[in-house]
Protein backbone atom coordinates (compact mmCIF):
# COMPACT_ATOMS: atom_id res chain seq x y z
CA UNK A 1 0.00 0.00 0.00
CA UNK A 2 1.13 3.37 -0.89
CA UNK A 3 0.84 6.58 1.44
CA UNK A 4 -1.47 9.24 0.33
CA UNK A 5 -1.04 12.35 0.72
CA UNK A 6 -3.79 15.04 0.62
CA UNK A 7 -7.64 15.81 1.35
CA UNK A 8 -8.33 11.99 1.33
CA UNK A 9 -5.49 10.92 4.14
CA UNK A 10 -7.25 13.05 6.68
CA UNK A 11 -9.65 10.31 8.18
CA UNK A 12 -11.41 13.09 10.35
CA UNK A 13 -9.57 14.22 13.22
CA UNK A 14 -8.25 17.56 14.83
CA UNK A 15 -4.55 18.17 14.17
CA UNK A 16 -3.15 19.53 17.17
CA UNK A 17 -2.86 23.05 16.18
CA UNK A 18 -6.82 23.21 15.77
CA UNK A 19 -6.88 21.87 19.09
CA UNK A 20 -4.71 24.26 20.50
CA UNK A 21 -7.08 27.03 19.06
CA UNK A 22 -10.15 25.81 20.47
CA UNK A 23 -8.55 25.24 23.90
CA UNK A 24 -7.62 28.74 23.85
CA UNK A 25 -10.88 29.95 22.29
CA UNK A 26 -12.68 27.97 25.03
CA UNK A 27 -10.33 29.38 27.94
CA UNK A 28 -10.70 32.73 26.92
CA UNK A 29 -14.66 32.71 26.94
CA UNK A 30 -14.06 30.86 30.36
CA UNK A 31 -12.63 34.02 31.68
CA UNK A 32 -15.02 36.60 30.34
CA UNK A 33 -17.57 34.38 31.99
CA UNK A 34 -16.05 34.60 35.42
CA UNK A 35 -15.54 38.40 34.89
CA UNK A 36 -18.83 38.72 34.56
CA UNK A 37 -19.97 36.77 36.91
CA UNK A 38 -17.95 38.20 39.49
CA UNK A 39 -19.03 41.71 38.10
CA UNK A 40 -22.53 40.87 38.66
CA UNK A 41 -21.80 39.54 42.27
CA UNK A 42 -20.05 42.75 43.24
CA UNK A 43 -23.09 44.84 41.96
CA UNK A 44 -25.39 42.28 43.50
CA UNK A 45 -23.16 43.47 46.71
CA UNK A 46 -22.94 47.06 46.00
CA UNK A 47 -27.37 47.42 45.15
CA UNK A 48 -28.07 45.68 48.66
CA UNK A 49 -25.75 47.80 50.56
CA UNK A 50 -27.17 51.26 48.81
CA UNK A 51 -31.02 49.44 49.73
CA UNK A 52 -29.83 49.29 53.30
CA UNK A 53 -28.20 52.21 54.29
CA UNK A 54 -31.27 53.70 51.90
CA UNK A 55 -33.90 51.97 54.72
CA UNK A 56 -31.73 53.39 57.57
CA UNK A 57 -31.85 57.35 56.44
CA UNK A 58 -35.18 56.82 55.57
CA UNK A 59 -36.34 55.51 58.51
CA UNK A 60 -34.25 58.52 61.02
CA UNK A 61 -36.02 60.97 58.15
CA UNK A 62 -39.41 59.32 59.41
CA UNK A 63 -38.62 59.91 63.11
CA UNK A 64 -37.78 62.82 62.65
CA UNK A 65 -40.84 63.65 61.10
CA UNK A 66 -43.11 62.55 64.35
CA UNK A 67 -40.79 64.72 66.41
CA UNK A 68 -42.79 67.47 67.81
CA UNK A 69 -39.65 69.71 68.21
CA UNK A 70 -39.30 72.41 66.11
CA UNK A 71 -36.66 73.89 65.43
CA UNK A 72 -35.36 70.04 64.75
CA UNK A 73 -32.01 69.29 66.27
CA UNK A 74 -29.26 70.38 64.13
CA UNK A 75 -27.13 67.47 64.07
CA UNK A 76 -27.64 64.37 65.85
CA UNK A 77 -26.55 60.87 64.58
CA UNK A 78 -26.31 57.13 65.92
CA UNK A 79 -26.43 53.86 64.92
CA UNK A 80 -28.61 51.00 63.58
CA UNK A 81 -28.20 47.77 62.42
CA UNK A 82 -30.40 46.93 59.23
CA UNK A 83 -30.33 43.18 57.58
CA UNK A 84 -26.70 41.75 58.99
CA UNK A 85 -24.51 45.08 58.72
CA UNK A 86 -24.45 48.00 61.57
CA UNK A 87 -24.50 51.74 60.22
CA UNK A 88 -23.56 54.72 61.10
CA UNK A 89 -25.77 57.75 60.75
CA UNK A 90 -25.49 61.75 60.78
CA UNK A 91 -28.43 63.56 60.42
CA UNK A 92 -28.25 67.07 59.98
CA UNK A 93 -30.75 69.80 59.93
CA UNK A 94 -30.19 73.55 58.03
CA UNK A 95 -32.47 76.46 57.82
CA UNK A 96 -34.51 77.40 54.71
CA UNK A 97 -35.56 80.53 53.06
CA UNK A 98 -38.85 80.20 54.37
CA UNK A 99 -38.61 80.19 58.16
CA UNK A 100 -41.45 77.42 58.54
CA UNK A 101 -39.58 74.78 56.92
CA UNK A 102 -35.95 72.98 57.60
CA UNK A 103 -34.01 70.98 55.46
CA UNK A 104 -33.54 67.74 56.97
CA UNK A 105 -30.10 65.80 55.23
CA UNK A 106 -29.70 61.91 56.34
CA UNK A 107 -25.87 60.28 55.57
CA UNK A 108 -25.48 56.85 56.40
CA UNK A 109 -22.08 54.82 56.46
CA UNK A 110 -21.17 51.40 57.39
CA UNK A 111 -19.97 51.68 60.90
CA UNK A 112 -16.91 49.70 60.01
CA UNK A 113 -15.62 52.09 57.08
CA UNK A 114 -16.97 55.46 58.36
CA UNK A 115 -15.21 57.36 55.50
CA UNK A 116 -17.23 55.83 53.00
CA UNK A 117 -20.73 57.21 52.40
CA UNK A 118 -23.36 54.63 51.21
CA UNK A 119 -26.44 56.74 51.07
CA UNK A 120 -27.31 60.52 51.67
CA UNK A 121 -31.07 61.10 51.44
CA UNK A 122 -32.66 64.84 51.95
CA UNK A 123 -36.09 65.97 53.07
CA UNK A 124 -37.99 68.75 53.71
CA UNK A 125 -40.07 69.16 57.00
CA UNK A 126 -42.22 72.05 58.00
CA UNK A 127 -43.65 73.60 61.26
CA UNK A 128 -46.47 71.86 62.81
CA UNK A 129 -49.68 73.93 63.69
CA UNK A 130 -49.46 74.99 66.86
CA UNK A 131 -45.07 74.88 67.36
Amino acid sequence: MRASHGPAARSGGFTLIELLIAMAIFAIAGVAVMRATTEHIRAQSMIEEMTLAGYVAENQLQLARLQQQWPPEARSEGEAKMGHLQWRWVMEATETEDPEFRQLKVTVRPQQEPERVVQTLTTFIGRQSGD
